[in-house]
């Protein structure tokens, strides 16, 4: 484990600027501790204070400015060219059970893509917990299938190996950036894995892009649309996936009522 070259990978910017307290402080409580926190800095200005504050974490501070997708590739792609072995995403207004860089190390040893349990909470107080466990078993194995029409692939509980990447270019219109990065994973015959012996803790607040909560009618056509977008961009990958894509999407949202839906499920 001590020759693994590991990558934590977050944005900062502006309004996430008061959780980063919550979320350095769980990265600087993980049991593995030889690991680069990658940062691509989104204009939060006194980023310094922060890393000051943390000298026990090794900071790779990138100060890009751009969309929430060119951020993300600009960091990945900063992981592929520093040929790291792991890289594990979280997000900077979650935090983290000390175990889940661990696991993750443990687990990609066999596995392309692990794919962790959340603990959602809203102002601090946990209110579900382990949600991805009420419709997922421990070691579950997950392939493209099972998130065809609804994702469990989030940017604050996954983490993939890296051999073998090639830089990557993501379009720019999409939404639900995190489904369209580990589907195409998928549909390339990446092995990915669940587990719920680590979680990250998921906030639930007004300016989550969607959340794990209730659907009212503006976030419902919201998300019928992210749905039609993200079908649009798998079938540019491969045209036999989605046929026809709007009687497709309207389908998926004519289901009855499910009990703890997944992210675009409803």
């Amino acid at each position: 484990l001590e020759t693994i070259k590991v990558a934590f990978f977050t944005v900062v910017f502006p309004k996430n600027e008061k959780f980063l307290l919550k979320f350095l402080s769980s990265l600087k409580s993980q049991s593995f501790k030889k690991f680069d926190l990658v940062v691509v800095n989104d204009g939060l200005k006194n980023f310094q204070d922060f890393k000051d504050n943390f000298i026990d974490l090794n900071i790779i501070d990138l100060d890009i400015t751009g969309s929430q997708t060119k951020n993300r590739e600009a960091g990945i792609n900063y992981c592929i060219e520093n040929k790291y072995d792991i890289l594990i995403f979280g997000d900077s207004d979650d935090f983290f059970e000390s175990n889940r860089i661990e696991k993750c190390v443990e687990l990609l040893k066999d596995n392309d893509i692990v794919v962790n349990d959340l603990n959602l909470f809203d102002e601090n107080l946990v209110y579900q917990k382990m949600y991805l466990s009420k419709r997922l078993k421990n070691y579950q194995k997950i392939d493209f299938n099972f998130v065809r029409n609804k994702n469990i692939f989030g940017l604050s509980n996954t983490a993939i190996r890296l051999k073998d990447f090639k830089k990557i270019e993501l379009p720019t219109d999409l939404v639900a950036l995190d489904w369209y990065i580990f589907s195409k994973l998928l549909i390339d015959g990446k092995k990915a894995i669940f587990t719920n012996d680590t979680v990250s803790y998921y906030r639930q607040h007004d300016f989550n892009t969607i959340g794990l909560k209730p659907l009212d009618e503006l976030s419902f056509k919201f998300a019928l649309n992210v749905k039609i977008q993200h079908y649009k961009a798998l079938n540019k990958l491969n045209k036999n996936i989605y046929i026809d894509i709007k009687k497709l999407a309207n389908k998926d949202f004519a289901k009855k009522k499910i009990d703890y839906p997944l992210w675009w499920e409803q």
